[in-house]
């Protein structure tokens, strides 16, 4: 195994288990429909690195299983930050890294979980996908935008980890 790739295996590992440990050490926090998940704070990682990409969806994967959510939101949670992540890759790339791809960045994962995670959580719990749609936002956003963006900076900043 080459070092780039060692790197680039350790850089996702280390994603996902901060992930997962932020959504254990945070679980009443980080679940339901009024949720501030502040592993969501990661979910800026592609911007920097397309190793985070799989790092999220297994960090995502893991705090899910230990979540107590249930099936759906094992199985479909982890697939919507994957395609977050994605998305949040892609604007990184396409905007060059530029101050509008930073202040897009976290836009991806408060859209895809405000409208996917609300798809099977609000029928799962008994409230208004609407409802749960806003307050899922809420708590993304408070993840993505306040804790998500400063950390981006500072490690936009320490560009010999990435």
């Amino acid at each position: 195994m080459g070092s780039r790739h060692a790197r680039y295996v350790a850089t996702a590992g280390m994603v996902a288990a901060l992930y997962a440990l932020l959504s254990v050490v945070f679980l009443p926090i980080s679940f339901g429909v009024y949720q501030v998940r502040i592993a969501e704070a990661l979910t800026v990682l592609p911007f920097l690195t397309p190793a985070a990409i799989p790092g999220l969806y297994v960090g995502c994967l893991l705090a899910n299983v230990i979540g107590g959510m249930g099936w759906l939101d094992i199985l479909v949670g982890p697939l919507i930050t994957l395609v977050a992540a994605l998305v949040t890759r892609w604007i990184a790339v396409s905007f060059k890294k530029t101050n509008i791809a930073l202040a897009l960045a976290p836009l991806p994962p408060v859209l895809f979980n405000a409208i996917g995670v609300s798809a099977y959580l609000a029928p799962l719990i008994g409230v208004s996908f609407w409802f749960a749609v806003q307050m899922i936002a809420i708590g993304q956003i408070g993840a993505c935008y306040v804790l998500g963006v400063p950390l981006l900076m500072l490690l936009r900043r320490r560009k010999s980890l990435f």
